[in-house]
């Protein structure tokens, strides 16, 4: 088996791990919903569906080939402070999600607070309804950002191929677990934030109150936050409003919308204040 094969091969665990998991989480939320949906739960699962498919696609189109070649050169040429430091393959890996995670920690804090940045990111918080479906709500402007930022963290980290799938298949499954519509008992939540981002951390983060939307930047581990200061955890589930002020109402925040988002009138320069 040649290597590229092998490497087609193994890529296949992203979009079927995705795939499952995105399946079962929508089946407990359809029997166990936490919050009951504003929206129509097929027309709201299958817009952002529809978003997340048509990113994948074009990010695939545009992008895939240079994070191929950029790994590539990383094993090949030694790129990167990965390849000089000399860890073992099991601490190599573990460490290339733990600081693609700490940089995607980065992104996130500056998506809220960088004004044109917000243009792009303000259309995945504008989902009234949070669930599963959510974690694939992202405009294609700042999904294409943020795989350039990720193009340069593998050359500068020398993040392998390998590192690199296995970033993205526990970033994907994080995503789908943080923005799902199930609760948690709060013993096991708690528990679980000790390390990872959990539900209830980050509906937080999705609240319309521009205070807790600018806290909880975590992607996958909760740590950052809490070296950070961005913490923020005082807030009942039960008193979260999902969405923001600026779109209320689920005719504005649809497939057309939500595309116009980063050019469209009602545009704050930043979420700042209480």
């Amino acid at each position: 088996m040649n290597e590229g094969f092998f490497q087609f091969d193994i890529s296949l665990v992203r979009p079927i791990s995705a795939f499952a998991l995105l399946g079962f989480l929508l089946s407990l939320e359809w029997r166990i919903p936490f919050r009951v949906p504003i929206q129509a739960k097929f027309r709201h699962a299958a817009t952002n569906l529809v978003i997340g498919g048509t990113n994948a696609v074009v990010v695939n189109l545009i992008m895939g080939g240079i994070l191929l070649f950029l790994t590539s050169q990383v094993e090949t040429q030694g790129w990167g402070l990965l390849h000089h430091v000399g860890l073992g393959p099991l601490v190599n890996l573990a460490t290339s999600i733990v600081l693609l995670d700490l940089i995607f920690y980065g992104v996130h804090w500056a998506n809220h607070h960088v004004p044109f940045l917000w243009r792009f990111h303000r259309a995945h918080h504008s989902d009234l309804d949070l669930d599963v479906t959510t974690s694939q709500r992202f405009h294609i402007g700042e999904v294409l950002i943020s795989t350039l930022i990720k193009a340069a963290a593998i050359a500068a980290l020398g993040v392998s191929w390998m590192g690199l799938l296995m970033f993205e298949v526990v970033l994907q499954a994080a995503t789908q677990f943080q923005h799902s519509n199930l609760r948690l008992p709060e013993p096991i939540d708690k528990g679980v934030r000790l390390l990872l981002v959990t539900p209830h951390m980050h509906w937080i983060h999705h609240s319309s109150r521009p205070y807790e939307h600018n806290r909880n930047f975590g992607t996958i581990f909760s740590s950052w936050d809490r070296l950070s200061g961005t913490y923020f955890i005082q807030t009942r589930q039960e008193e979260i409003g999902v969405g923001l002020a600026e779109y209320p109402s689920p005719d504005q925040v649809g497939l057309l919308g939500f595309l116009g988002m980063p050019i469209g009138s009602a545009c704050r320069p930043g979420p700042y204040g209480p």
